[in-house]
Formats: structure tokens, C-alpha cells, sequence
């Protein structure tokens, strides 16, 4: 299948681009999910061999919910490998790399550095660069 095949018609909320950017917000999710489960749990064990196993962190309910997320992630990109190519879909899921360090300031507070910026909107470039000749492509068909 190449870029410029079309899918059939399906529902909106079928388009495998709009699950290319609900795998990335699930991934999001559940990167955000277990960090909060794995500081809620920190030594938990005061034991370094468990502590560094991560065990005591299946006991939060942030934990679980990281791993919903992340097999929401499995669906929705399993749908958008049936319809665009690999090698497309992998480039543009990369976005991601945009979502978590924004949830991570959002939410976690966590610092965002001009350097990490830079590679944010790197990345966002790249996405763009891939992007922009698949929306070319549709609107033609």
C-alpha cells in the first residue's frame, strides 16, 4: 500500500489519523499515569532489589490505569497499521515525543529545559515534513 492509496470509507471516528493521534494522547496518558504510581510508591519496600523490580508499584491504581491506557495505545494503533504504511505511521506517532514532555510540565511540574524545546519543535517539524505531503495526496483524491 502505498501513501497515495486510499483507505475505504470509513466513519470519522475510524480514520486511522485520528487514532495515530489517540495512540500518542493514550501513550501520553499512561507515561503521566506511571509516574505518579511509581513516586506514590517509591521504596515502598525499603528492599533494593524489589524497589528497583518496580513490584510495589502494581499496587496503585495510577499503575493500572497506565497500563489501560497503553493497551487503548495497542487498539489504535493496531487500526492504523491496517490502513497506512509502517514506515509513515511510525514517523507521524512520533508526536508523542511532543505530548509527554508538555504533560509532564502540565501535570508533573516538571521543568522543560530551551534545549528540550528545541527538540520539541524539531519534532514537530519532522511531523510536519511527513505530514504535509499525505494531506496534499488526500485532498487531490
Amino acid at each position: 500500500m502505498s501513501a497515495a492509496t486510499t483507505f475505504p470509507k470509513l466513519p470519522w471516528w475510524l480514520n486511522p489519523y485520528l487514532h495515530i493521534v489517540l495512540a500518542a494522547l493514550q501513550v501520553t496518558a499512561s507515561e503521566v499515569c506511571l509516574k505518579l504510581g511509581a513516586d506514590q510508591t517509591a521504596y515502598v519496600f525499603h528492599n533494593p532489589l524489589l524497589d528497583s523490580l518496580g513490584i510495589a508499584s502494581l499496587g496503585t491504581w495510577w499503575v493500572w490505569g497506565g497500563i489501560l491506557f497503553y493497551l487503548g495505545s495497542f487498539v489504535s494503533w493496531l487500526h492504523v497499521l491496517r490502513y497506512i504504511p509502517l514506515n509513515i505511521a511510525f514517523n507521524l506517532v512520533n508526536i508523542e515525543h511532543v505530548f509527554i514532555p508538555l504533560a509532564s510540565a502540565f501535570f508533573l511540574h516538571e521543568y522543560i529545559s530551551p534545549l528540550r524545546c528545541a527538540g520539541i519543535a524539531l519534532v514537530l517539524l519532522g511531523v510536519w515534513v511527513i505530514a504535509k505531503p499525505l494531506v496534499n495526496v488526500e485532498e487531490k483524491l
